[in-house]
């Protein structure tokens, strides 16, 4: 079986390189005679050196005071959960302390720049890490895809500050491309958005300072809320991407972008109706979150900050979501109305060698604009079962913060690095019966309370 399997790889190679050079002669045979020597002289000497190999090794070791939402083995921190008491309200079940040490965030990857057809350059990127595979914490670690795009870019041959570029594939969302000076694998969500996601995204340069970008957005690992958990057949049914466009300036030191995504789904595409049938229906649940980011660098001092505001974001791994409002006038149509919530960061560091950074971040839950369906037999509560949130947190969230400064010591490609993070959250209190109430904004009613985790993560890592 070993000697089968040596065999077809190198049959496989034979058969890409035999391809690789049909497709170059084919390439060559189709240029104009006049410019053929020139431009295949052109991508010969790009093909040579457009490939850049790059990744690291990164391992974290996190400890916590409080049992948390976190993901990728507990790496990925958003908020500490609730209280849970026992029987005689003498513990509370979730403080307790854990530790991890992981280095499933290793990570490879490749870029590709500088092949050129006329005015146009192509590129492209893959990367991947191991969290593939991981159960909670444990299992064994596989490769995973966090980015795959393709891009071209247009430079105007008269003016080349005038450009256009287009990226298809898997990237960054542009709500979430900025991000502070810190070290965490969280880069400090859920205080800021944070998504990889399919998309089709367009940058318009309009001379040195300013940039327009549009973008239509689908969904894969991170996804909306709905009755049947976070899922992207949310999206996928309602046929619609989510709509970004946004602005950017930047002059010296100073970059600034304003930007706002839309998002309209499908929470449900069948129901069964009075009558007793089930039917396709048109239910449509639509959002607008809008965002400012504002960096200044001077020297070895950089700040950043961010600050989001709107409805819903789950999917962009923001404390959101989205409620019932109407299940009465159209049995066909239910109609819903987004959380909103008002986010903002801001992270100061300075320092090269040993870089020392401040992030703050803080987020008021702002309820919904309409009133939602009501508990039955109370019109003025809630129905808690009409409110969809993001998977990792709770719709009883009232406010969060978190304080998190760090040192880093960079020699070389090597790093090693020192955080503490402080992240509380205003819970709403439970009744006599273990639940939580809400009015008919999705607010939680009946006092709050805080619940505080304390991490002290450290980082060593190489760079290649």
């Amino acid at each position: 079986m070993k000697k089968l399997n040596i065999i077809l790889t190198a049959v496989a190679l034979v058969a890409t390189a035999v391809c690789a050079y049909a497709a170059e002669t084919i390439e060559q045979a189709d240029a104009p005679k006049e410019s053929k020597k020139k431009k295949n002289s052109e991508i010969v000497d790009h093909l040579k050196s457009h490939y850049k190999f790059y990744g690291f090794i990164r391992t974290y070791m996190p400890f916590d005071t409080h049992e948390s939402y976190a993901g990728t083995g507990d790496l990925f921190y958003w908020i500490p959960k609730d209280n849970v008491w026992n029987e005689d309200k003498s513990q509370d079940l979730n403080e307790k302390s854990a530790f991890r040490m992981l280095a499933i965030t290793s990570r490879l990857g490749v870029d590709v720049s500088g092949y050129w057809i006329g005015d146009n350059e192509f590129g492209g990127k893959v990367e991947a890490d191991f969290f593939a595979g991981l159960t909670g914490s444990t299992g064994t670690a596989q490769l995973r895809l966090r980015q795959a795009y393709m891009t071209v870019k247009w430079t105007n041959p008269d003016a080349p500050e005038y450009t256009i570029g287009f990226k298809a594939g898997q990237a960054w969302h542009p709500m979430a491309a900025d991000m502070p000076d810190i070290f965490a694998l969280d880069t400090g969500m859920p205080f800021g958005p944070f998504s990889r996601t399919p998309l089709l995204n367009a940058d318009f340069n309009l001379g040195r300072n300013f940039t327009i970008t549009a973008a239509a957005i689908w969904q894969m690992q991170y996804t909306s809320a709905g009755p049947n958990g976070a899922s992207a057949d949310y999206i996928k049914y309602s046929m619609t991407p989510e709509f970004y466009l946004g602005l950017s300036y930047q002059n010296g030191g100073f970059l600034g972008r304003v930007g706002a995504s839309v998002t309209s789904i499908c929470p449900v595409s069948t129901r069964q109706c009075v009558d007793g049938i089930t039917r396709k229906v048109q239910d449509r649940e639509t959002s607008v979150l809008g965002f400012m980011y504002l960096q200044y660098t001077k020297n070895l001092f950089r700040v950043k900050a961010k600050t989001i505001y709107g409805g819903g974001g789950e999917q962009l791994n923001l404390e959101s979501g989205y409620a019932l409002c109407d299940n009465k006038s159209d049995e066909l149509c239910w109609k819903y109305t987004p959380i909103n919530t008002s986010t903002t960061w801001v992270s100061l560091s300075y320092g090269q060698k040993v870089q020392g950074t401040l992030y703050l971040g803080y987020m008021k839950n702002l309820g919904t604009g309409r009133d939602i369906i009501s508990l039955e037999g109370n019109n003025e509560m809630a129905d808690p079962s009409c409110i969809y949130f993001q998977k990792n947190g709770a719709a009883s969230i009232n406010q969060m913060f978190r304080i998190e400064p760090e040192i880093a010591y960079n020699v070389g490609r090597f790093t090693v690095g020192l955080q503490y993070m402080l992240t509380g959250v205003d819970y709403g209190n439970q009744n006599d019966s273990g639940k939580y109430e809400y009015n008919l904004r999705a607010l939680p009613v009946g006092g709050t309370h805080l619940v505080m985790n304390h991490r002290v993560e450290g980082m060593v890592k190489f760079s290649f």
